[in-house]
Formats: structure tokens, C-alpha cells, sequence
């Protein structure tokens, strides 16, 4: 009786001590191992094939990398805990996991289909940590098929990089389809670092999407090389880098989303960035979104991203919230909002930079809000600043230069670079550019170029507090000065817009009758910022308008309409005037929502897809829009 008691403690101290449940469904089928390490070696074995679980029922302490060959003895692999744990150890200059095989999933929730991030992977060494490598050396054999989801990711060096997808180390791999969703990564040199060999299509369908993004020194999240479509949205990016650049742990950028050369057709929305050195000398620059693609690039979309920080002590020219430098073509940057751009250095800082080496670049730029731009001292503070190249579309931009510094330097809502040299670069149209800083020398439009690089130049509101605009050397005021200086300029105006508040560039509706439908109409621009059709006669600016008396209410434009779409959980009505009931149904036509009339609607509990907003009128007819739920 006492031997059997002893082996059955002696079992029970086994599994008690077991951190990692292995079931599959060939070869060995269940099993037990204290590491992920240990689990992982015994796949590679091939001791554990077909379908394979390992559930995380404790923490591990690994201390060896726990690397994940490729093999074909498995068909997939899923790593998903059943408690709070984590993975843990101290690998020095080696990443704590490396996923080299495809078909894996790691999934941090305990929950079937749930959002909690329940598994921690911490590399707590200071020399040369990394958290997880993944991807693949060949192009003949890319990782396929990957998903890391609702994990908490934390490196113990901020000198080197937390998450990489390159080659299963740091030269340039292989890979497509592959998922990075819901993670927190905290604490590196870079955050999420993707490195792809130049291949054409390599590194189809990756999609980086709702992470939270803290405490890294360059890039929050990198793209280079990535040939096929790739998705960055709605993620939140919080960089705060306390280093100098003249130190060695830190670089000389900081940079929130960086879409590199070899990038080819990226979309970039959603994302919520603030990029922020806290250092008092020796930084080079801070960019929220940095695009530097390439001649041959598809399509890069950088759209409904909200910049609420860019600051630093910066010494190079082209700090901004989103900067767009080397060839760079054929990209497209529309309704974002960036605020909170501050150079604590007598240097410039921008809001948009349109850098581009490219003489027919092919870049649109419309519908963007840009506010408090602040320089220092002597600095200049731009809202958007063509710095060079040419085939530069700008539409419907409002930029709103209000807030001080204490400036002495120049400030301009709008900015052209004596570099910026091509017959017709810039076609400037639909603007509202507003100056009204309380000190420096405060402009409209400032153009160190002559102006044969207007190649259209119309439909703009200049006004500023030294001078509406300035080229040629001389200050241009008046709209008839305006026009002999740049050209152009018959429909534009000089009028002081009046917004609904220091922080919310809506022209409000009871003011403002002077700037209602001066705009032009334009195949680009169909909808403003919050996705309100634009009218036949549309608006200047990001946001389309109706001015209103106080006693003609019913005077109004058509401008019922959903926003944002796709949305999150709420989606906003543009207009409740006329309307009876709302109601929600799907693809099959089935209402799963029934609503009273109001300007959210609360949509939470719908799952992703396609839905059809269907509104009631009070006269008996019935508007239906399509509306995508993230």
C-alpha cells in the first residue's frame, strides 16, 4: 500500500510541475514538458505530429532560445494558455522564442475567440535580447500562414529590437500571410521590425493591426521590402525616447510607422501616434509616420491616422508628422489629423512633408487637418512644406496655425522650397491655409520658388498676420497681389475662418457664409475628413459645411451620411434632421438592430463584416448605406 501511494505522489509531483500540454493528433499524442523550450524540441523531433496544441498551464523560465523548426511532420501548431502565465528567461543575445515554421498560431487569450492578453513572452537579459524571431532564409519555402495574437511582448534592453519578421533572424526573409494582432510590445531599439527579401509579392497579406506599441527608440513599427499588400492600422504607437542621438544605445530618428524602400502597396490607417525625445541636445529627427518607398511602389494609402505629438530637440530640417522622402511614388495621404508637433530646438518642424526626389511622384494629399505646429526661438514652423521634387496634388487641407512658441522665425500654413524647382510641381486647390500666431513672422502661403511651379493654383483661403503671401521677395496681401505673385488664384479668397473650437477645425455653421461652397469640384476628393459626401459645389478645407442664420435653419445641403466607415464600435450619423427611425441589418438582409434616431449609434455587439444602415426618413422615404464593421 505504501509503494503504491509513493508512485502516485511521485506522478502527481510530475504533472504538477508540468508548465506545457502537448495533445496532437499523430505520433505521440499527449505529453507534458516544464519549457516551451522542451516542447518545441520534441516537435522538431517529430515525436508530436499532425494538429498540435501545447496549452500554457503555468509559467515556464526558459534558458535557451525555444526555436520552432520548420517540419513536415506537423500540420499546424497552436500555443494558447489556459491560465495568466509566462514565458520568461534571460537569453542573452538570442530572441526568447523563434517561430521558423509555418501554420502557427500564438494566441495569448485564455478564451476561445477572446481579446484578453493572458501570456506574457519576457526576455529579461540586458545583453543583445530579443523576444520572437520569425520567418524564413529562402523564397522558395516563405513562412506561411502565421498569427501571433493577444500576447504581451517585453525585451530587456532598449538597445535591441523586440519582434522581428525577417529570416528567423536579422537578414531579409521570407513570408506571407502572416497576422500581428492585439499585442503589447514593450521596451527595445524597434518595436515591430519587418525585414523582407526584395522578391516581388513577398510579404503578401500582413496585416499589423490593433497592437500597442510602447517605449521604443526608432521605429515603432517598421516595413522594408514588403512587396505584396500589407496592412498597419489601428494600432497605438507610444515612443518616448530619453536618449540623445549622440549617445550609443540611441538612434538619430525616432520614427512611430516607417514604410521603407521595397515597401509596395501599404495601407496605413487607423494608427493613434505620439513620437516623443526627451533629450536636450543631439537628436536628428522625429516623424509620426516616416514613407520612404520607392519608384516602383504600387500604392501606399496613409489615411484616418491621428498624430496628437511629435516633439523633441531637433537639429535636421525635416521633422514632421508624417514625412515623405527618397523617390517615393504614387502614395496617397488623406484625412489625418495631426496636432501636437513641437521642436524644442530653434530648428523647423512641419506638419506634412512632401520630400519626395521623384519629378513625377504622383502623391495626392487631401482632406488632412494640421493645427499647433509650435517651433522655438528662432525656428520656423510649417503646416505643410514641399521641400523638393514635383507631381504633388494638395486638396482640401485645412492647416491652422494658431498656437505660440514665443516664435521669432518664420511660420507659413503653407511652404515651398526653393529645391522644389519643376515646371507645374505643386497643383494647389480647395486649402484653407490660416496664420494667426501670436508672434514671428506669421504667413499664409510662403514660396521661396518661383511661380512656374504652380502648375494649377486656385480656390485657396490665405490668411495670416504679417503677410496672406509672400514670393517673389515681396509680401502679397491683397487677392489681386496674391494673383500677380503666383499666379493663378481667380476663386481664392483672404478671409479668417471661424472654427468650432482651438482643437476642432469644423467651420462652424453659424458663421463663415463668406467661405460656404467657394471650393471647386474634384475627381480625388468625394467625401470630406469625416466621410460626408461633397456637394456639387463643394467646401474649401477638410470638413464640408453649411452656413446657417440664426433664423434660416432649413437652408441646408444634403449632407446626410455615415462615418467613419469602416468603423470601430460607434458609427456616427452627419445629420438627424428628418429622420424618423434607423435600423441595421445584414448581409441576408436580417435587421439585428433597431435604433432611435441620434448622432451615435452604439454598435458594439455587431461582429466584423458587412452590414446596411438603413434610414427612415420622416416623409416615407428610406436611405441605405453600406457600412464595414472593423
Amino acid at each position: 500500500m505504501k509503494k503504491i501511494l509513493l508512485s502516485s505522489l511521485l506522478a502527481f509531483g510530475i504533472f504538477a510541475h508540468a508548465q506545457i500540454d502537448v495533445n496532437a493528433t499523430a505520433g505521440t499524442e499527449t505529453a507534458t514538458y516544464t519549457t516551451l523550450k522542451g516542447a518545441f524540441d520534441a516537435i522538431n523531433a517529430g515525436t508530436h505530429q499532425g494538429v498540435i496544441t501545447l496549452s500554457i498551464t503555468a509559467s515556464t523560465t526558459e534558458t535557451a532560445s525555444a526555436v520552432l523548426n520548420a517540419a513536415t511532420t506537423y500540420s499546424s501548431v497552436t500555443i494558447k494558455p489556459t491560465v495568466t502565465a509566462t514565458i520568461t528567461g534571460a537569453i542573452a543575445s538570442n530572441p526568447l522564442v523563434k517561430i521558423l515554421g509555418s501554420n502557427v498560431v500564438i494566441d495569448g487569450s485564455t478564451t476561445a475567440g477572446g481579446a484578453t492578453k493572458d501570456l506574457t513572452f519576457s526576455n529579461t537579459s540586458t545583453t543583445g535580447p530579443s523576444v520572437l524571431f520569425m520567418g524564413a532564409p529562402t523564397a522558395a519555402a516563405p513562412l506561411t500562414n502565421v498569427t501571433v495574437k493577444n500576447a504581451v511582448f517585453v525585451n530587456g534592453s532598449a538597445g535591441t529590437t523586440n519582434f522581428i519578421l525577417a529570416n528567423g533572424s536579422t537578414a531579409a526573409g521570407y513570408f506571407n500571410n502572416v497576422t500581428v494582432q492585439n499585442n503589447t510590445f514593450q521596451n527595445g531599439f524597434n518595436g515591430i521590425f519587418v525585414l523582407a527579401g526584395t522578391t516581388a509579392g513577398n510579404g503578401n497579406n500582413l496585416l499589423v493591426t490593433e497592437n500597442t506599441v510602447s517605449a521604443m527608440v526608432q521605429n515603432g513599427i517598421l516595413l522594408s521590402g514588403v512587396g505584396g499588400t500589407s496592412t498597419v492600422s489601428n494600432n497605438v504607437i507610444n515612443n518616448v525616447n530619453p536618449n540623445s542621438g549622440s549617445t550609443s544605445a540611441s538612434a538619430s530618428a525616432s520614427l512611430g510607422i516607417s514604410i521603407s524602400a521595397g515597401t509596395n502597396n501599404a495601407s496605413v490607417f487607423g494608427n493613434k501616434i505620439t513620437v516623443k525625445n526627451t533629450a536636450t541636445s543631439g537628436f536628428a529627427y522625429v516623424n509620426a509616420i516616416n514613407i520612404n518607398t520607392n519608384a516602383s511602389n504600387v500604392l501606399t494609402k496613409v489615411y484616418d491616422n491621428t498624430i496628437s505629438e511629435v516633439s523633441g530637440y531637433l537639429t535636421y530640417v525635416n521633422s514632421a508628422g508624417i514625412y515623405l522622402g527618397s523617390a517615393s511614388t504614387n502614395v496617397n495621404i488623406y484625412s489625418n489629423k495631426i496636432s501636437g508637433i513641437k521642436n524644442t530646438n530653434a530648428q523647423s518642424i512641419q506638419g506634412i512633408v512632401l520630400g519626395s526626389s521623384a519629378t513625377a511622384a504622383n502623391v495626392l494629399v487631401y482632406n488632412n487637418v494640421i493645427s499647433d505646429v509650435l517651433a522655438t526661438a528662432a525656428g520656423n514652423a510649417f503646416g505643410i512644406y514641399a521641400y523638393s521634387g514635383a507631381g504633388y496634388k494638395v486638396y482640401n487641407n485645412t492647416v491652422n496655425l494658431a498656437t505660440g512658441n514665443g516664435e521669432t522665425g518664420l511660420s507659413s500654413a503653407m511652404m515651398v522650397n526653393s529645391t522644389v524647382t519643376a515646371a507645374n510641381a505643386l497643383d494647389l486647390r480647395n486649402n484653407i491655409f490660416v496664420n494667426t500666431k501670436p508672434s514671428g513672422a506669421t504667413v499664409g502661403i510662403y514660396s521661396l520658388a518661383p511661380s512656374t511651379v504652380f502648375g494649377s493654383i486656385d480656390y485657396n483661403d490665405y490668411y495670416a498676420g504679417a503677410a496672406n503671401g509672400y514670393i517673389g521677395g515681396a509680401i502679397r496681401n491683397t487677392v489681386s497681389e496674391i494673383q500677380t505673385g503666383f499666379g493663378g488664384n481667380v476663386n481664392s479668397l483672404v478671409v479668417l475662418p471661424v472654427f468650432v473650437s482651438a482643437t476642432d477645425m469644423r467651420p462652424k455653421s453659424d458663421a463663415n457664409q463668406a467661405l460656404d461652397n467657394k471650393g471647386i469640384s474634384l475627381p480625388e476628393v468625394t467625401t470630406d475628413i469625416a466621410g460626408v459626401s461633397r456637394s456639387a459645389t463643394p467646401d474649401m478645407g477638410a470638413y464640408e459645411f453649411t452656413y446657417n442664420t440664426l433664423a434660416t435653419t432649413d437652408i441646408r445641403k444634403n449632407t446626410l451620411a455615415i462615418y467613419p466607415n469602416p468603423f470601430g464600435d460607434v458609427l456616427h450619423i452627419s445629420d438627424l434632421k428628418g429622420i424618423k427611425t434607423i435600423s441595421v441589418s445584414d448581409v441576408s438582409g436580417r435587421t439585428v438592430k433597431s435604433l432611435s434616431p441620434a448622432a451615435e449609434l452604439n454598435l458594439a455587439g455587431l461582429n466584423t463584416g458587412l452590414y446596411f444602415v438603413n434610414i427612415q426618413m420622416e416623409d416615407g422615404s428610406v436611405k441605405t448605406f453600406k457600412a464595414i464593421k472593423k
